[in-house]
């Protein structure tokens, strides 16, 4: 029996060593919880093509949007963990964990990180004859007319949001959010006037920054940028809490093997490495982020810490 026994294990062992090696034989499904088109398949698109080549099977992008990226990625946490489903997930997924009352998963408990693909700063945009030439001058604004001073964002909770709430507690001043569905027309607005300031990413605005039309004041990336190095950082400026990038990357559902994931980390890295999707992140404000699994599941449990933390103290409820 002891005999019996150790050989079902041994042949166990050898099927499973067998599937992980043929391991993909057929096409793999991206879920991007986003629209087509939009930002996150912009990036996922020529990404997948990258993969593709060395895993040798086509990466299948199938688009899932909704409020929150809920949709989507309920549906890839709860798809077969046999790695023929990843997930595009985000610091986005991040915030909204605290925004929405019972969210269907945990996105750090409901998936095994494959790895981080970038990582985006955000720009402190106001018009250019606004008479606000630095954030000295804004905050000096703020202060003497407190709450006098509007800003737009994308929507309560976004990014650009939640950056202006730290910026006004480490400040100390008031300013008056002025919440917008989307980016575009919240951008409409500064550029029309209406609003004074908003804090967006660099590829929604430098059109109009290169055209003389906005001022970029600050950056919430840790060092400066090389293409615009005249733009202080928030930690130059004295607001360390600010130095914030919104990131991307991929997961798979809990489960999964290791052995997958690591092929699938292996295929993303090597994908990062390719000079032309790199240019194609570049014009999408994305620096490339080479992670290992854990170093991107440990980048998942950080933020949600930090924005649930802060989503809390702010009293936001997207229900």
């Amino acid at each position: 029996m002891l005999r019996l026994l150790m050989a079902i294990a041994c042949l166990s062992s050898i099927v499973a060593t067998a599937q992980t090696t043929a391991w993909p034989t057929h096409p793999i499904k991206v879920v991007v919880p986003a629209p087509a088109g939009g930002p996150y398949d912009r990036i996922m698109r020529p990404l997948a093509q990258k993969m593709a080549t060395s895993l040798g099977q086509p990466l299948v992008i199938d688009n899932r949007p909704s409020a929150g990226n809920i949709v989507g990625t309920q549906y890839g946490a709860s798809a077969a963990p046999d790695g023929y489903t990843l997930t595009m997930t985000g610091m986005l997924n991040t915030i909204a964990q605290g925004m929405y009352d019972k969210i269907p998963f945990d996105i750090a408990k409901d998936f095994e990180p494959v790895g981080a693909i970038g990582e985006g700063a955000q720009w402190l945009i106001v018009r250019s004859d606004s008479g606000i030439a630095s954030l000295s001058d804004l905050l000096a604004k703020a202060k003497k007319a407190p709450g006098k001073v509007d800003y737009a964002s994308s929507g309560a909770g976004s990014t650009g949001h939640l950056l202006m709430e730290l910026l006004q507690r480490a400040a100390k001043v008031q300013l008056t959010h002025v919440p917008y569905k989307g980016g575009a027309p919240a951008l409409q607005d500064v550029l029309a006037g209406v609003v004074a300031v908003m804090i967006i990413p660099p590829n929604a605005a430098q059109a109009s920054v290169q055209s003389g039309k906005l001022r970029v004041i600050a950056v919430s990336s840790a060092q400066r940028s090389p293409a615009w190095e005249d733009v202080p950082t928030f930690a130059e400026l004295g607001y360390p809490d600010l130095t914030v990038s919104s990131w991307v990357g991929l997961s798979a559902p809990k489960g999964t093997s290791a052995a997958v994931v690591n092929k699938l980390n292996a295929a993303l890295i090597q994908a990062l490495n390719d000079k032309a999707l790199l240019q194609h992140l570049d014009a999408e404000g994305l620096t490339p982020l080479r992670t290992t699994p854990k170093q991107y599941g440990d980048l998942v449990v950080k933020d949600l810490n930090r924005w649930s933390a802060l989503v809390r103290s702010l009293g936001l409820r997207a229900n």
